[in-house]
């Protein structure tokens, strides 16, 4: 018998592993697709505000235009 419950309970583990593997895939699945966006289609009006969007628009050379506005400070 008690074999058994210890072959139980370690099925048990193994199912709730799973299950919370499982579920933490489809919430990363969709944070990526909600705030991270594809940084390859940045082009889209609906992915310029993406996360990742804006990170590659700041590190990518995009022919002379500036990144980053410039404030002088007041002596």
């Amino acid at each position: 018998m008690m074999r058994d419950q210890r072959g139980q309970a370690a099925v048990e583990y193994i199912l709730m592993l799973c299950v919370m593997v499982s579920i933490i895939v489809s919430i990363l699945g969709m944070v990526k697709t909600r705030f991270l966006g594809n940084p390859e289609a940045c082009e889209s009006a609906a992915n310029k505000t993406k996360l990742l969007c804006k990170i590659s628009s700041y590190l990518n050379d995009s022919g002379g235009s500036k990144h980053f506005q410039y404030y002088p400070f007041r002596k």
